[in-house]
């Protein structure tokens, strides 16, 4: 299919997405709330366990980066960049490009002709890794603003040591890990070859597991705070594939 063609299918996909906004916005409030309500059950009985937790791999992932004596002299430069390119790499406008680029990509790829899917109107799935995602960094914009927690510790000079924004939870965590597994998700409802699936599926768990790990590396965040935003990318893509995806679709098939 031509771009232009992909183009204006997709513009009729996400205005018609646009009509489910206000449900969006809805099952968001609520599972926001619910987040809250088992944080702070979480923060009244296990937070002793995750402090020790944070404490013992941050002197880990420290000595990782700055050998035993600790400052800039003696960083792992190569590993540094390394890591530096797996946070760069789910960053929030890279996340936003792929949000826009895979469901044209996937419409001028003839994803919509494929003989086989799991429902006739399954193309409205490749809209779901982009609201997924935007769902995802307007639960890390305000529960950064809710809970307040402080960054940790940097070496002065250091990637990210003027970061002032909440540190729970980690941003990267939370939006790659909804990214990545809605867009798994799309590509099996829409006919792609089940090895193709797997293979995504592989590659999303590596990045989100470097992206996480490279924000404890980098100094950036906790542990807990990477946690924390896998566990709230969970419940988070769990919500948008139970109870969104079938609004768009049943939206979809009201006017097919």
């Amino acid at each position: 299919m031509s771009l232009e063609r992909a183009l204006s299918e997709f513009t009729f996909f996400f205005k018609l997405s646009l009509l489910c906004l206000p449900s969006f916005l809805f099952a968001w409030a609520m599972t926001f709330g619910m987040l809250c309500a088992g944080f702070a059950w979480l923060k009244a009985h296990v937070r002793p366990v995750l402090l020790r937790m944070d404490d013992r791999v941050r002197y880990w992932a420290v000595g990782l980066r700055y050998g035993t004596r600790g400052d800039l002299a003696t960083e792992r430069h190569a590993l540094t960049w390394f890591f530096r390119f797996w946070t760069n790499f789910s960053s929030s406008p890279s996340l936003a490009f792929w949000s826009f680029a895979f469901p044209i990509l996937a419409i001028c790829l003839g994803v919509l002709s494929a003989p086989v899917r799991h429902s006739a109107y399954a193309p409205m799935a490749l809209l779901l890794p982009g609201w997924s995602f935007g769902g995802a960094m307007l639960f890390s914009f305000v529960s950064k603003r809710v809970f307040k927690r402080l960054r940790p510790e940097r070496v002065p000079g250091a990637f990210g040591h003027k970061m002032k924004d909440g540190s729970f939870p980690s941003g990267h965590s939370l939006t790659s890990l909804v990214f990545w597994s809605m867009l798994v998700v799309a590509l099996a409802m829409n006919g792609v070859p089940l090895m193709v699936v797997l293979g995504f599926a592989l590659t999303g768990l590596a990045v989100v597991l470097l992206t996480g790990l490279s924000r404890v590396y980098l100094g950036v965040h906790f542990p807990s705070d990477v946690l924390g935003g896998y566990a709230i990318g969970l419940i988070w893509s769990c919500v948008c594939y139970l109870i969104y995806l079938p609004m768009l679709m049943r939206m979809y098939a009201l006017v097919d």
